[in-house]
C-alpha cells in the first residue's frame, strides 16, 4: 500500500486482499493518508447484499469490470456504471444489487471536511468529478491506476505503467492530461482512472482526526 507522493508503480492483484465478514468478497488498500483523511482500494464484488456505512465520509466508486452495481436504501438509488465515477455519502445504509454478476470497483473514502479530490477517467469522461470540500488551500498527490498501459506523470518525468499498475505521483497540471495510454483505446474505453486528492496544507486545519480508517468496500 502506497502512503507517500512519489511512490514506485505497484500490482494492485499483488496486495494482499482483506476477505468481507458475511464473505461477500474482498478489498485490497492502493493508498491511504496517515491520518485517516481519505482511502482508495479496490473491491471485489461477488453477490448483492448490504453495503457497509462509513459515517463521517464521502465516497466516489467507478466499476472497473462487470456490468455495474445499483445501490438502494435511505438515501437516493445510486447507479454504479462502468467507467463512469459517482459520488454517495457513506452514511446512507444501502442495499447493492449486481448488475448481471460479479464486478470489480474501485472507492475513494473522503473524510468530511477533511479531504477533497476530483476523479477522471481517460476515454470515459469528459470532465473530473469533484467530491468532498476543505475551506482553504490544499496539499495534493495523484494516484493513477492504468487499466491499459501507458505513461503517467504528464511530458515531465513521466512513468511507464503496465495495465494493472498504479503510481502515487505529486499533483500537477491538468487530470486529463495525467495518463497517456500506449495505444489508442477503442470508443468509450477507459483507458485509466485518475485522482486528484487534497488535504489541508500544513498548519491548517484539516477536520477532527477519524477514529478509524474505512476497512471495507
Amino acid at each position: 500500500m502506497a502512503r507517500c507522493p512519489d511512490s514506485a508503480p505497484a500490482r494492485w492483484l499483488a496486495l494482499p486482499p482483506e476477505p468481507w465478514k458475511n464473505g461477500g468478497g474482498s478489498t485490497r488498500t492502493l493508498a491511504a493518508d496517515g491520518e485517516a483523511r481519505w482511502r482508495v482500494s479496490i473491491a471485489d464484488i461477488d453477490r448483492g447484499g448490504p453495503y457497509s456505512l462509513f459515517p463521517g465520509y464521502e465516497r466516489v466508486s467507478v466499476v472497473l469490470s462487470g456490468q455495474g452495481v445499483e445501490l438502494r436504501g435511505e438515501g437516493p438509488a445510486v447507479m454504479l456504471r462502468p467507467g463512469e465515477p459517482a459520488a454517495f455519502a457513506g452514511d446512507a445504509a444501502y442495499g447493492c444489487r449486481l448488475l448481471g454478476g460479479p464486478v470489480r470497483v474501485l472507492n475513494l473514502f473522503l473524510r468530511r471536511g477533511a479531504a477533497r479530490a476530483e476523479v477522471f477517467v481517460p476515454g470515459r469522461t469528459d470532465a473530473a468529478l469533484p467530491a468532498g470540500a476543505l475551506a482553504g488551500p490544499s496539499d495534493t498527490v495523484r494516484l493513477v491506476l492504468a487499466l491499459g498501459a501507458g505513461r503517467a506523470g504528464g511530458a515531465q518525468s513521466p512513468v511507464a505503467l503496465a495495465a494493472g499498475e498504479f503510481v502515487v505521483l505529486a499533483a500537477g497540471g491538468e487530470a486529463r492530461d495525467a495518463f497517456i495510454p500506449a495505444a489508442c483505446p477503442a470508443p468509450d474505453e477507459a483507458a485509466a482512472v485518475v485522482l486528484d486528492i487534497g488535504v489541508a496544507a500544513p498548519g491548517l486545519a484539516g477536520g477532527s482526526r477519524a477514529a478509524e480508517t474505512p476497512a471495507r468496500l
